[in-house]
């Protein structure tokens, strides 16, 4: 049969990604191993080269952890008595890292407090960058597989110590789970409310597209860590949390971190001159155009990758509270939108998978005059509805526990 003009056109205008990867992923992973030298060397003690802790946020996980092992998980929300931790266990840093997690996280940390500081970062690092490996087995073909595990979104968590990784994992893992174990993929879902500005449009898809095991299994998997984090504290940290949750205000401008690293479309739309609260209705219209598209993909199909994808991005734009290393996340879209046997990415598409791989990357060594961050999530999750469309969700993928 002959190719017609067309078609042979879209063709030529494809890119084959498994040619380049082998040596893509070399070159990225040179890369990591000299800048990983280059901190190494530059490092005295607990402190990193330019005189913060090393592993700078996982420090404040640290503390918050001795913090609840020591029977004081309240204090954490004091940001003067985290300073003081710091300024103790890291003398002469500067550091400014407020606790703004609800003690259910603490109740995970606690144990790794116990560790030396580079014994539990090690300890925490590895876990996560495994579980994530298993899942990224689970997303992408072998040839691929390099996309995920080179991520410069999961290299900053490793880096800073971060908890991406996790949120990556409980929600991907958890909607790959639904169509084989929906209680246990429920569960995972549910653990996600460790960070629960991340978690908000789990209920929302669940119950649109009638996944009712899977609402119970995430419904109990979250009262469970309430319920453990309360017996082990008491209620004291979380009236704690949740005053500290009732002045969101307050949790952004204790942070240290700047606009920069803050890549929501509020943010976007302040760099641009949008004055408050025209910011904020902005980031509501599209956190409901992000809902309304997740709603979409979940209904249309059963497709978990493409789930998966479109929830991770909704996600990532229906809060304004998220920094760097929350756009590991983005990882779920960027393997769903990959090719599949034998099909190749058209070069518009692979322009734009290769700007949101990359885009955390610069975004740690650059300072552009606007937040284009922003711009990763709308864009995956267009593409993601936009695969919908054209009907290339015919292929269902599901993780099939051992």
């Amino acid at each position: 049969m002959t190719m017609g003009l067309g078609q042979a056109d879209r063709a030529a205008r494809a890119i084959d990604l498994g040619r380049l990867g082998a040596v893509l992923a070399l070159v990225v992973l040179a890369l990591y191993v000299l800048f990983g030298v280059a901190v190494a060397t530059h490092s005295h003690g607990r402190l990193g080269p330019n005189g913060a802790p090393l592993f700078y946020d996982f420090s404040a996980f640290y503390e918050a952890g001795q913090l609840a092992g020591a029977g004081h998980a309240a204090s954490a929300y004091d940001d003067s008595v985290m300073a003081a931790m710091q300024q103790k266990d890291f003398p002469g840093a500067v550091t400014r890292l407020p606790w703004n997690y609800p003690p259910s996280f603490q109740l995970m940390l606690t144990p790794l407090a116990a560790l030396p500081y580079l014994a539990a970062w090690l300890v925490w690092s590895l876990a996560l960058y495994a579980a994530y490996g298993l899942l990224a087995r689970q997303l992408l073909p072998t040839r691929h597989l390099w996309i995920a595990l080179l991520l410069p979104a999961a290299a900053i968590n490793i880096l800073v110590g971060q908890n991406g990784l996790l949120s990556t994992v409980l929600l991907g893992g958890g909607v790959l789970l639904l169509e084989r174990r929906p209680i246990l993929g429920g569960v995972l879902l549910g653990l996600l409310t460790y960070k629960p500005h991340f978690a908000v449009l789990v209920p929302v898809v669940l119950i649109m597209s009638r996944q009712w095991r899977a609402l119970a299994g995430a419904v109990a998997s979250a009262a469970v860590m309430v319920l453990a984090s309360a017996a082990a504290f008491g209620v004291a940290p979380w009236l704690a949390f949740v005053h500290k949750a009732l002045a969101p205000a307050n949790v952004v401008t204790t942070s240290s971190s700047d606009w920069r690293t803050v890549p929501s479309i509020q943010t976007l739309a302040r760099t641009l001159g949008v004055p408050a609260p025209l910011d904020m209705a902005l980031h509501g219209l599209v956190a409901l155009a992000a809902t309304v598209g997740a709603v979409r993909v979940w209904l249309k199909t059963r497709d978990s990758a493409l789930r998966a994808g479109a929830l991770a991005a909704a996600a990532l734009l229906v809060t304004p509270y998220l920094r760097l290393y929350d756009l590991a996340l983005l990882i779920l879209p960027l393997a769903a939108l990959m090719p599949r046997g034998g099909q190749r990415i058209p070069l518009g598409e692979a322009a734009i998978l290769a700007f949101v791989w990359l885009l955390p990357a610069f975004l740690l060594f650059a300072a552009p005059p606007i937040q284009v961050g922003a711009l990763a999530a709308p864009a995956l999750l267009g593409l993601v509805v936009r695969r919908l469309k054209r009907g290339d969700a015919d292929t269902t993928l599901t993780l099939q526990p051992s």
